[in-house]
């Protein structure tokens, strides 16, 4: 019996799985959609034989009416004030699984309708929602380039490569991750100063998998599940390191290291709350993870040190479970607002309004629909509606929009067992994008409070057309910078050639100067061009400047023709024109011109003139 109810007791709450698994030699497509995007289980999505309930001020139910209703309290009071009670076990032994869910919500009406309950719910359980840096795989992540469709630019990029001219993060900004927990000895992370200490708020040891129950170690020992394992007919599931993944997007590994991928911050400290296991996590763990997170105090656990200004949850429930069901839910996230926190959640993943999943549907929370490559809503599986603010970057594994071989997905970190990095899709994807650039607008504006990150995101972001956006997806497409708004100081670029006029064969060379406000702008990437490389070629395509600002490239002559030679440097550009002349032309005319002359001077001989 203590084996079915850890069983029965992980369905509740369960996060988003719509992150999309890696697609790696471990992990195709369909691995990816089956974990991140899984359908609606069949049965109720909450603890079976638990009850939340917030008494009237003072109130406590006692003896005579815990024995009429046959439940006990489970623990003590919560974060928010709320009493878990739960069926009695001699009670709950003799119930079948049907019966006892059945149970549990007749205690919810029960609890509802007396007059010294402000509110009562099922303890629901949620699923995973789901400059330039030198870090080797950086170009593969099209998801922070430059929006547009020129050469080094994303058609669904949010224009990290200005913002970070202006700012690359700021350590005093923290960014809690409620999730699965952080892998901190990933070859990203490890040693890395952008992560601060978190706590482990899984109260479940079925659900922790890790052996016992709360406790300040947040690492994510895996949520891998087997067949039926969650609930009657749950499929298997293979381990999600869906935290670490979110976590990494945001910056909790190191960029600019030369390593891996790099994060939208540069410096920021990210602090993981773990409150999703194996199955989920129970809406209880995930309240208290929220006040937590925000510097509120939650009973028997120490005082968070590091309170968080952005939260991010790629986290929520199926369809049929808007936000006025979890009342408990929306005060946790009412006190981490007033607290000064920003809360960003994922708008779901099953393809519907995101009114009817929670925390989604919640107030006071920025809720997040996913993009794809090339900046429309992710149809195949975003959620949307009025509910949405902002859409951003979420991918989908299943396209190759922009034709680099390999899948559309968001880049991140997963356990190195499992590739060490993977694409991912998904609006758990999307929402760390949100609470990755509000990192960056605090560590420019500390004072911002939640409705005023809100406001500079929706400000700065990209409309969508109706085709873009077929249904509902917030103020448009997430952008580090304003459309128009001030930009950051302008590079300057200035290319000289050795040469303009090159033989069929020869070579020059050609060098590009990067200066910003007059001063040479070192480890800048710039790229060089020719209209017409079949007149002339240049080798590399690209270089990085050094400490003068410096980069050069040889341009070798292929065929007569004109041309023009580009360097382009952060969208600034530099041209010169090359000339590649056809030498036997030249020959034929300066024969036929000296043969003139002989002709003219014999003609004047002849004619007594000379």
């Amino acid at each position: 019996m203590k084996r079915f109810w850890m069983k029965t007791m992980a369905v509740g709450i369960m996060v988003f799985m719509s992150a999309a698994m890696g697609y790696s030699q471990e992990r195709t497509p369909e691995d990816v959609q089956r974990l991140m995007e899984q359908k609606a289980p069949p049965t109720p999505l909450f603890v079976p034989g638990e009850v939340i309930v917030r008494m009237k001020p003072a109130l406590r139910l006692r003896g005579a009416d815990l024995s009429r209703l046959g439940v006990q309290e489970k623990q003590g009071v919560t974060s928010g004030g709320e009493i878990i009670y739960r069926i009695a076990p001699n009670i709950r032994s003799a119930m079948s699984r049907d019966q006892l869910l059945d149970r549990t919500l007749q205690l919810v009406r029960q609890f509802a309708a007396r007059p010294d309950v402000e509110y009562a719910q099922p303890n629901y359980i949620l699923r995973i929602s789901d400059k330039i840096p030198n870090d080797p795989r950086y170009p593969e992540q099209w998801h922070y380039f430059s929006n547009g469709a020129g050469a080094g630019q994303s058609p669904g990029g949010i224009n990290l490569p200005r913002a970070w001219d202006a700012s690359t993060g700021s350590s005093a900004v923290v960014v809690a991750v409620i999730d699965t927990g952080i892998l901190p000895n990933h070859p990203d992370i490890q040693g890395s100063p952008n992560v601060v200490p978190g706590y482990d708020m899984i109260s479940d040891a079925f659900i922790g998998n890790d052996g016992g129950g709360r406790d300040s170690d947040p690492t994510d020992p895996g949520d891998a599940a087997a067949a039926g394992e969650c609930y009657p007919g749950s499929p298997a599931l293979p381990d999600s390191w869906h935290g670490t993944h979110v976590a990494g997007t945001i910056g909790a590994g190191h960029t600019n290291n030369g390593i891996g991928v790099a994060g939208i911050n540069w410096n920021v400290k990210v602090q993981a709350v773990r409150v999703l296991g194996k199955c989920g996590g129970t809406t209880a763990d995930i309240n208290d993870g929220i006040r937590w997170a925000a510097g509120l105090s939650v009973p028997g656990v120490p005082a968070n040190s590091t309170p968080a200004k952005v939260i991010n949850m790629s986290l929520g429930t199926p369809p049929g479970n808007p936000c006025s069901m979890s009342p408990s839910t929306q005060s946790a996230i009412n006190d981490a607002v007033a607290m000064g926190a920003t809360v960003v959640v994922a708008a779901g993943n099953d393809a519907t309004d995101a009114s009817q999943v929670f925390p989604a549907s919640c107030n006071n929370v920025i809720t997040v629909a996913a993009g794809d490559a090339r900046g429309y809503l992710a149809t195949r599986y975003s959620n949307y509606g009025s509910t949405v603010e902002i859409m951003a970057p979420g991918g989908d594994v299943r396209r190759d929009d922009n034709g680099d071989g390999r899948p559309d997905g968001v880049l991140s970190l997963v356990h190195p067992n499992a590739g060490t990095y993977a694409y991912y899709n998904g609006t758990s994807m999307a929402a760390p994008h949100v609470a990755g650039v509000a990192a960056l607008i605090l560590a420019q504006q500390p004072a911002l409070v939640s409705s005023q990150v809100l406001a500079n995101l929706q400000a700065n972001a990209l409309p969508r057309t109706a085709a873009q956006c077929p249904q509902p997806c917030g103020a448009g497409l997430l952008s580090a910078v304003a459309p128009g708004g001030p930009p950051p100081p302008s590079l300057a670029v200035s290319l000289r050639i050795d040469s303009s006029d090159l033989q069929t064969g020869e070579s020059t060379t050609a060098r590009a100067i990067v200066t910003q406000n007059g001063a040479p702008v070192a480890a800048k990437s710039v790229a060089f061009n020719t209209g017409n490389a079949t007149v002339a070629s240049v080798t590399p395509a690209a270089a990085v400047t050094d400490a003068n600002g410096l980069a050069q490239t040889t341009v070798k002559g292929e065929s007569k023709g004109e041309t023009t030679l580009s360097a382009t440097a952060n969208g600034t550009t530099a041209s010169a024109p090359v000339r590649v002349p056809d030498l036997s032309l030249t020959a034929v005319v300066f024969i036929i011109a000296w043969a003139a002359i002989i002709v003219i001077k014999r003609n004047r001989i002849n004619s007594g003139q000379v």
